[in-house]
């Protein structure tokens, strides 16, 4: 006798949110600064292979107490999980509540429905704490989900960030035969969609305008980058620019006068692109701006970055050189508007993928695209996988399983 399942056309479908992810508690930052640093793709140490570890190490051994200081100031670990488990709450309910949506997906007491798809859940997935890539592949097949679909919480593709999770969600389903039925397909960038550049032009004029009057100045601050990655064509530098440049086009602002995009949390013995969030601050000072407004533009949801090396190292930074206010673009978090973006791209690229299985918006996780360098594709960058499609692709990712293995609490 047949299943229900095999008697059943649709698709069973898990969204995942992927993002860093984060220790929830003290006893969890020196296993979470493991993980962090033994991963290659987010720090690149000459003969990575044999130095790796030592390098990780030494970084960790030297920083854990001031780190553990700083999740102190965020309650002793970070927000990303129950952030993430609210967006991913929100978000299956605003699918279901958009009549687009509705007719797209069904849920579990709807199974029978005539809907192409099944949405068995929105979950979070992580890079360098729990749940990681492994945890959530086997949820995928006990729960017997035909597709897994990765929508990620980084707008902008790099290789420290969707790159590096994408790497370990293939490494993990190549390395266990069970998860090769569970077909896994990624969600194009959103760094440059027009309804996300509005959401962030309502937010930052909103911040701008609140700034008392006088010398001001906006520091869009983003995630800095080793110099060797953008020498590779790392797409990411050219895909925060383009964020900045057009937010700031609509609010009519003009860079070197009332904007300057800068680069912040460089770690480790590699070189990285300028100017500094540090530097940026200091000149500034010292030109007689009275007051800073930072947009952190390659962030959605608030973590260790924003709300203490922010709002707490970079605001003290300022006001001891002089800064009469410092004030911060407030990030999205599970704000309905963004949520609702979300499900709209969730849809959309659902929409495309019945008619047209090739869909960049929704891209099958196995088809290579051409390079990293495709962020002038039509539809969006094709870029979610890039890494993996690149020259190094998952045979350069084999090589540090063991690295990664062993930095895994």
């Amino acid at each position: 006798m047949k299943s229900q399942k095999s008697m059943n056309t649709q698709k069973r479908v898990m969204i995942a949110l992927y993002n860093m992810g984060g220790p929830a508690g003290q006893d969890e930052v020196e296993p979470f600064l493991r993980a962090l640093f033994n991963d290659p793709d987010l720090l690149d140490i000459p003969l990575g292979g044999l130095l790796q570890n030592f390098v990780a190490s030494k970084i960790i051994n030297k920083r854990l107490e001031e780190v553990k200081t700083r999740y102190q100031h965020m309650g002793g670990g970070s927000p990303q999980l129950p952030i993430t488990r609210g967006v991913s709450e929100k978000l299956q309910a605003a699918i279901f509540a958009n009549p687009q949506g509705l007719n797209l997906f069904s849920s579990k007491s709807q199974y029978e429905s005539p809907n192409p798809f099944s949405l068995a859940g929105v979950i979070p997935l992580f890079r360098y704490s729990e749940p990681r890539a492994k945890t959530v592949l086997q949820q995928c097949a006990t729960n017997q989900i035909d597709e897994l679909w990765l929508l990620s919480q980084y707008p902008h593709c790099a290789r420290a960030t969707t790159g590096t999770s994408l790497r370990e969600i293939g490494l993990e389903q190549n390395s266990n035969s069970s998860l090769g039925s569970i077909r896994i397909r990624s969600f194009a960038s959103y760094g440059d969609d027009p309804n996300f550049l509005e959401l962030w032009t309502s937010r930052v004029k909103e911040s701008w305008q609140a700034l008392p009057e006088g010398r001001k100045h906006l520091l869009i601050s983003a995630h800095n980058l080793p110099l060797s990655y953008v020498a590779d064509g790392d797409p990411y530098p050219m895909q925060i620019r383009r964020t900045a440049q057009e937010v700031t086009r609509r609010l009519g602002l003009h860079e070197g006068i009332h904007w300057t995009l800068c680069w912040q949390s460089a770690v480790g013995p590699v070189r990285w692109m300028d100017p500094t969030t540090e530097k940026t601050i200091e000149e500034l000072c010292s030109s007689g701006t009275e007051h800073m407004l930072v947009w952190p533009v390659a962030f959605v949801s608030d973590h260790i970055e924003t709300l203490v090396e922010i709002d707490l190292e970079y605001a003290e930074m300022a006001k001891k050189q002089g800064v009469k206010t410092f004030s911060r673009v407030k990030n999205f978090d599970t704000d309905p508007d963004f949520i609702n973006f979300l499900a709209l791209q969730v849809i959309r690229a659902a929409t495309d993928l019945l008619q047209c299985p090739d869909t960049p918006l929704l891209r099958d996780f196995n088809i290579r695209a051409a390079g990293p360098f495709c962020s002038a594709q039509p539809g969006g960058c094709l870029c979610a996988n890039y890494y993996l499609s690149g020259r190094n692709g998952l045979e350069r990712g084999k090589s540090f399983v063991r690295i990664d293995s062993e930095s895994k609490p």
